[in-house]
């Protein structure tokens, strides 16, 4: 059994999602993907099947279907499909009519066959224990009776963009509202629109970068996602090629190419010495960059690699990390370089530092410990 359950559903909130379905799925079947939750006359099938195209055009499948009723999802094989993408609209509507034509025990026997299913907002809320956890925000105009979900998560139900309302006062209606139905019914995990719950089997497994949240028993848990666990020889590998995927395109423009021989000698030098203050930055369970960073025996204290690969980028975690690391050590001067190439220094500036120096390939800053706010 193997799911992913997001909580948005908008290209870019999904890379992370179909990158990971890119490398647990059989790239020899086509996909089926599911609008059915979806009001066609408010969002035509044709126009969802298009946008589908954009969020599998990186993923090398013979093709994508698309049933247009729950009657034609009823006579599917599913054994056919590598996956099923089932998205949002309406939970209610959604769940009535996999009941109504006896999907919802196909799908069961889809997973229990080592079927992936992909499941954004409603699509993802159908995965837990009670739609019912979602009735502030979807309405129940078709009657539905039975709200039991599928269950996969231990008793446990979903709520979708949460944390990606457009206003505070939805924000808090929501809170509210989620705070008072986990007093007397089901724990609820609420997910902004970047996130990810990865099922495999008996695992569960956050992919995402930003906080979410759990709702039990009237009580709200934020689980941050990004944080840091020491480095380990375990590492080495992961933390070269990220370190080569950051500064490559930097070593060939100073020195005119990328000789591995020497890189791999480079390298083995610098993560001996810096293993102590090395650390894999984790978002969830997976790896997503290698930060490090000392106090100098000056007492100032320098900021070394922030390293993010490729999917996690252009999210803000390094910012956010560069920020964490200026509070923690916000007694002290604090050192930075960078590639002259690397337009990173507009955003140190940003954030305080000065330059205070310069070699033939770097540029090196600092930012004085008086100058140092909460930010």
């Amino acid at each position: 059994m193997k799911l992913l359950l997001n909580g948005g559903g908008s290209t870019k909130q999904l890379r992370l999602t179909m990158n990971k379905l890119n490398r647990i799925m059989d790239h020899n079947k086509p996909i089926l993907y599911v609008p059915l939750a979806m009001d066609e006359l408010e969002h035509p099938y044709d126009s969802c099947y298009e946008w589908f195209q954009k969020q599998v055009e990186n993923i090398d499948v013979p093709g994508t279907d698309m049933p247009r009723s729950f009657e034609e999802f009823a006579s599917l094989d599913l054994g056919n499909y590598s996956a099923i993408f089932i998205g949002g609209g309406n939970t209610y509507k959604l769940l009535k009519g996999i009941k109504d034509n006896g999907i919802f025990s196909k799908i069961l026997e889809y997973l229990d066959n080592n079927g992936i299913v992909v499941g954004c907002s409603a699509g993802a809320i159908i995965f837990g224990n009670d739609i019912n956890s979602c009735l502030i925000m979807d309405k129940n105009d078709v009657n539905l009776l039975d709200t039991n979900g599928f269950n996969v998560l231990n008793g446990k139900s979903i709520f979708a963009h949460y944390t990606n309302s457009k206003t505070e006062e939805i924000h808090q209606k929501y809170t509210d509202f989620l705070t008072e139905y986990s007093t007397t019914h089901e724990e609820v995990i609420a997910l902004p629109e970047e996130d990810t719950i990865y099922v495999n089997g008996g695992d569960v497994e956050i992919i995402g970068y930003r906080p979410y949240y759990e709702f039990k028993k009237g009580e709200i848990n934020m689980i941050e996602m990004i944080h840091l666990v020491p480095y380990t020889d375990d590492d080495y590998e992961f933390v070269y090629e990220v370190k080569k995927n950051a500064y490559k395109k930097y070593v060939e423009e100073c020195w005119g190419s990328w000789v591995e021989e020497d890189q791999r000698a480079y390298f083995e030098k610098f993560i001996e010495a810096n293993k102590k203050n090395a650390y894999i930055i984790m978002s969830g369970n997976t790896k997503i960059g290698f930060y490090n960073g000392e106090v100098l025996e000056s007492g100032n204290y320098e900021v070394g690699n922030i390293c993010i690969i490729p999917e996690y980028q252009g999210k803000g975690i390094g910012t956010k990390l560069l920020k964490d690391k200026l509070e923690e050590n916000k007694d002290k001067d604090i050192e930075i370089q960078y590639f002259k190439q690397n337009p990173v220094g507009a955003l140190y500036e940003r954030l305080g530092f000065v330059k205070s120096g310069e070699t033939q390939f770097h540029y090196q800053m600092i930012k004085s410990r008086q100058d140092i706010k909460r930010i």
